[in-house]
């Protein structure tokens, strides 16, 4: 065979190669599409979105400055804020954006793997990726999270171009590198985390970056402080709303563990998660499986271990001293390096073997996906919409609604249309600047008292519970009668308390079970 006929062989193959590639990567991408438009984007607004849509939908400069109030960065939010100028705030159209970037995430993941390993990591790491039951969830939320990964993905690239191709990484890598790093920064304050991994692993393995690789680093890391500066000292002068925020508690060793059955299972009930949690000491076995061989750890390899393990690390370590800010959703920039080292893990074993482990994983991933989108006991799954439309059915003009904790009451303002009033407990004045007040025990008679009034039925809509949700209820159950009960959805519960006993006109309401309401 002459070397005109090796290189056309050599042509042909790769040719196929990119041919089969790109099919792969677009049938995930349909995959996930279909996902969202058959199951996740027609679920009920969530908490967490309809604060999003309330406070993007004022001018530019006021939700710069209602963002610098709260805990988050603006660029999202100023991203969904002309979004929806754009093509409205309808709860499909709002998270189009999300999955917009969650898409994008995809060839970015195997662009990844590629760089990193080779061609089957990346294609196995972008199938983990479109796949996982966690990134699809909020993949299609109105929430900064799916771009936060994407970011996170490319700036992953762009340093490890840098790292493997030493002087031969061009501007493009160190350009994409500092881009992405800011835009991530200003996307959410946890992007800090993956700047910290990589300072970790610089110094790990200095000699093995290009001469001058420090000067440059340090010259985009003072750019970075440069424009991310005067963001901290706005939010500073400004203060924070830190009762509008969802209580959060001390993490324990429990989290840590839900927190990688999450990022890889998502997001299942009780019984399902003590299973798969406790399938831990197999995961250790196939870590000491991969590496039997391994006399010395990749670099890249580390890296992605560093990615995974330093952020989760440094956030339990401050939840644990100073305060609990462990979120999983917030440490969703490991995914991206969870799902690399995993899909490096199987390329190391032989090859009937990876294969196995490989369907086993993608077969329990998909199921657990299914499970997640057609459970009714799905605990992150938030029904405000049917229980809004309850009230709306069942709540009459002379009634009043009341809602706890009071910053729930954007998504039940976001679908109720009834004519109710609607208020919340404890008071809170929307139209007033300041921050959500505080519970106080000693006023809860009287906070009551005035939102009775001359109402004949309140209808108590619970849930994040604040830390005095009991409270709360067992005042009303102790002095009203309690009607009916209905649970929408995990933590999401209506009651509806008689406030007067003159309505002898009035049709005597059911008094229901609790149930479970479908998407």
């Amino acid at each position: 065979m002459n070397t005109y006929s090796i290189n056309n062989n050599a042509s042909t193959e790769e040719h196929n190669e990119k041919r089969y590639t790109v099919l792969f990567i677009s049938l995930l991408i349909l995959f996930t599409v279909g996902m969202s438009y058959f199951f996740f984007s027609h679920q009920s607004l969530r908490l967490d979105e309809s604060q999003s849509l309330w406070q993007t939908s004022r001018t530019t400069l006021t939700v710069i400055e209602i963002v610098a109030k709260d805990v988050h960065v603006p660029l999202y939010h100023i991203l969904l804020h002309f979004w929806q100028t754009l093509f409205g705030n309808d709860v499909q159209v709002v998270r189009a954006l999300s999955l917009i970037f969650a898409i994008l995430s995809i060839p970015a993941m195997y662009m990844l793997g590629k760089i990193s390993y080779n061609r089957y990591v990346g294609l196995f790491g972008a199938l983990l990726l479109a796949i996982s039951p966690f990134f699809n969830w909020y993949g299609n939320e109105v929430r900064m999270y799916s771009l936060f990964a994407l970011l996170t993905i490319l700036n992953q690239y762009f340093f490890i171009k840098i790292f493997k191709e030493k002087e031969l990484a061009g501007p493009g890598a160190w350009w994409g590198y500092g881009i992405t790093l800011i835009l991530g920064m200003f996307t959410h304050y946890f992007f800090g985390l993956a700047l910290i991994t990589q300072v970790a692993f610089y110094f790990m393995y200095k000699k093995w970056f290009s001469r001058g690789s420090f000067v440059r680093f340090a010259g985009i890391i003072a750019i970075l402080a440069l424009l991310f500066g005067p963001w901290l000292y706005y939010v500073m002068t400004l203060g924070g709303a830190s009762n509008s925020q969802p209580l959060l508690v001390t993490p324990t060793s429990v989290n840590l563990f839900n927190t990688f059955s999450q990022f890889l299972f998502g997001f299942q009930n009780d019984h399902i998660n003590t299973i798969l949690v406790s399938l831990w000491p197999l995961t250790v076995l196939l870590v000491f499986l991969s590496m039997r061989k391994q006399h010395r750890l990749h670099p890249e390899t580390a890296y992605f271990l560093l990615g995974v393990f330093l952020p989760i690390v440094i956030v339990f370590i401050v939840s644990s001293t100073l305060r609990p800010v462990f979120v999983t959703r917030y440490l969703i920039l490991t995914l991206p390096s969870l799902y690399m080292v995993i899909s490096w893990m199987f390329s190391t074993y032989p090859d009937r073997l990876s294969r196995f482990f490989k369907v086993l994983l993608v077969v329990v991933m998909l199921s657990t996906l299914a499970v997640e989108v057609v459970s009714t006991t799905t605990p992150v799954k938030e029904h405000y919409r049917e229980a809004s439309m309850y009230m709306e059915d069942h709540a009459r003009p002379e009634d009043v609604i009341v809602v706890s904790a009071p910053f729930t009451i954007y998504p039940v303002l976001y679908y109720y249309r009834g004519p109710a009033r609607i208020e919340t407990l404890p008071l809170w004045n929307r139209y007033v600047t300041g921050p959500v007040p505080p519970f106080e025990a000693q006023k809860l008679s009287e906070d009551v008292k005035t939102l009775a009034g001359d109402h004949q039925t309140l209808w108590l809509l619970m849930s994040y519970d604040q830390g005095y949700a009991d409270d709360i209820k067992q005042y009303f159950d102790e002095n009203y009668e309690r009607l009916e009960m209905k649970t929408f959805s995990p933590g999401l519960s209506l009651y509806a308390y008689k406030l007067r006993y003159d309505d002898i006109d009035a049709a005597p309401l059911e008094n229901t079970s609790v149930i479970n309401t479908p998407n």
